[in-house]
């Protein structure tokens, strides 16, 4: 895999700031990451002319992928959702897709995003990935990159509520520097934390 680290460099090359709204060109550049496995996959934010890989993305998440893709509020993949995913508020989200490229066919296949607090210094996020590219560093690319992005745009804080049986996403957030607490309300459920100042 590429990135070891978090590289703010390529999150902010990514982005051009304005008070709290993130503006893109019309076709923003993609990063390319190489995998674990030696597999390239490249990492751009989402369009809203991406409504047909989100909703062939979507088709093939299991029912917990849904729950991330959608920070804990699970929905179908229709149309209307994909399309919905793909015109986000700018002032108030972020996402990232990961995408295969074979030959001139584009694959999304996973996505990292965010959505602000009313004052603009939290973040929930989550990350999602298609169950044939898990474990490959795909996850790991997306979240690093989104970070990056959050502590461009100003947020200090970074938090993610998750099931406490997924070993895999607790093992990726503590690589990635989250620290988890178990909710005193839900014993089933653990928040991660990542402080960003």
């Amino acid at each position: 895999m590429a990135l070891d680290a978090p590289d703010n460099k390529g999150a902010q090359s990514m982005t051009q700031t304005t008070h709290r709204s993130i503006s893109l060109p019309a076709r923003p550049p993609s990063l390319q990451e190489r995998l674990r496995d030696g597999s390239v996959v490249y990492i751009r934010p989402i369009l809203h002319t991406d409504a047909s890989l989100e909703k062939s993305f979507l088709s093939r998440l299991t029912p917990e992928g849904l729950s991330y893709r959608f920070l804990g509020l699970v929905k179908d993949s229709s149309p209307e959702t994909a399309r919905e995913l793909t015109h986000i508020d700018a002032s108030r989200e972020f996402a990232l897709a990961a995408l295969s490229i074979d030959g001139d066919q584009e694959k999304e296949i996973g996505v990292a995003c965010y959505r602000l607090s009313d004052d603009g210094r939290r973040c929930d996020c989550a990350v999602t990935v298609d169950p044939t590219w898990q474990n490959r560093g795909v996850g790991r690319a997306l979240m690093q990159h989104l970070i990056g992005v959050a502590r461009a745009q100003g947020v200090q804080r970074m938090y993610a509520v998750d099931a406490v049986r997924c070993a895999g996403a607790h093992a990726l957030a503590q690589y990635l520097g989250f620290h988890s607490r178990p909710d005193p309300e839900d014993p089933a459920v653990v928040t991660f934390e990542l402080e960003l100042d």
